[in-house]
């Protein structure tokens, strides 16, 4: 205690220190085990992951929301449907004390052959559903029930979305319950989750996604 009233200031940049200390080596032991994990795969790493540039330039909603954007931690590989991206992705939105910061682990597929209208689908929640009891309403598949049941679909184009959400594509989602997608023209991208996935689930997202790469874009 009396060190602490002696010595506020140094006890502050101590704990300021030591809590920069630790986010650095959580960053640097994730960055080792993506890398390890890539190498295992046989598939090349790059710690900076893609270029903002070309993310903002696919269109996809996600890459414009927010402030301080970084990519990091990039696998590549590659399906029938074309090359797929998968790394870590991070914006801020706010200031101050007001400010959050969204992470999440992304799987980006550039399928330049695909029709991909402009859509985000997510899984339903409690909250989404007292949005459409108040009048917000998304875009329902009614000959696939649990489809709509279990996800929320939007986009400005409901004709297209509904032409792209093929039986075959709905049946998909169906078997798959989980994922969020957004799509624009040219490009999918999807998560898992709304958080930095964890290192040890890396391969089975990777397997999900070249799954529906194969059998959902075919």
């Amino acid at each position: 205690m009396e060190l602490i009233q002696t010595h506020p200031v140094l006890i502050f940049i101590a704990v300021i220190a030591a809590v920069l200390g630790l986010v650095f080596y959580v960053t640097w032991k994730r960055r080792k085990d993506l890398e390890q994990l890539a190498a295992s795969m046989g598939l090349p790493f790059f710690p900076d992951g893609p270029d903002m540039g070309s993310l903002q330039s696919t269109g996809l909603e996600i890459f414009r929301l927010g402030h301080s954007r970084k990519a990091s931690n990039l696998i590549e590989t590659s399906a029938a449907a074309g090359p797929l991206r998968f790394f870590d992705y991070r914006y801020t939105t706010g200031s101050g004390k007001n400010s959050s910061t969204h992470n999440f682990t992304l799987a980006l597929i550039d399928c330049g052959g695909c029709p991909v209208p402009e859509f985000e689908l997510k899984p339903e929640s409690f909250i989404y559903k007292i949005g459409e009891a108040l009048g917000f309403k998304d875009i329902d598949l009614p000959a696939f029930p649990l489809f709509s049941d279990k996800y929320r679909l939007t986009g400005p184009d409901e004709a297209s979305i509904h032409l792209f959400f093929t039986p075959r594509r709905a049946a998909w989602f169906e078997r798959h319950q989980g994922l969020r997608v957004m799509g624009a023209p040219g490009h999918i991208i999807l998560s898992a989750n709304d958080r930095y996935l964890p290192v040890n689930s890396w391969p089975t997202f990777i397997e999900d996604v070249k799954a529906f790469a194969a059998e959902a874009l075919r």
